[in-house]
């Protein structure tokens, strides 16, 4: 990973593997398939699929025009309907977060986080709740694809596990882990 400039050796170890490993083996075969290839940019977009001179396609995304439709391109892209998918997608987590007893205040956070697209620091959304700096610098330091993409930083974890103990849950770290 560090090769292709997704996670760097020196961050490798603050990354919660262990939930993502357990969400990976739930996966149907073909899903982990997909999640792979669009962790690993090689999904089936315009600037993949347009290598291949035979297909005959131009490397732009079909839905804005933009030219160069990455893997990065499809998560960010302006067009109505795929933001519209993408609100529903944060929508669903915070469901899941408020569900399984997140701080209300982090959920915020977070979903503040990931609509700003990569466009805004966690830690600048934060700025004046302490008891998040850790988890909002090590997002920052992991980036967005990385929290998109499931690499979730290890405090965010030691913080839920807080939480759950908190509120007496019947989640254990490790299943709520697998489940994001």
């Amino acid at each position: 990973m560090a090769k292709r400039n997704i996670v760097t050796a020196d961050n490798f170890d603050m990354i919660y593997w262990e939930g993502l490993g357990e969400a990976m083996h739930s996966y149907p075969q073909m899903f982990r398939v997909y999640v792979t290839k669009h962790v690993s940019h090689f999904q089936g977009t315009n600037r993949q699929l347009s290598r291949d001179a035979s297909q005959g396609l131009e490397n732009v995304c079909p839905c804005c025009g933009r030219r160069d439709e990455s893997t990065g391109h499809i998560t960010r892209c302006k067009d109505e309907g795929r933001t519209e998918m993408f609100e529903e997608s944060v929508d669903i987590l915070a469901d899941f977060l408020s569900e399984t007893h997140m701080d209300g205040r982090l959920i915020d956070c977070i979903v503040t986080y990931l609509l700003q697209r990569g466009e805004q620091s966690m830690s600048s959304i934060v700025h004046r709740m302490p008891l998040f700096t850790t988890v909002a610098r090590d997002i920052d330091t992991l980036g967005w694809d990385c929290l998109l993409e499931g690499r979730v930083p290890l405090s965010l974890i030691e913080l839920q596990t807080f939480y759950l103990r908190k509120h007496s849950s019947y989640w254990k770290i490790k299943t709520w882990g697998s489940h994001l």
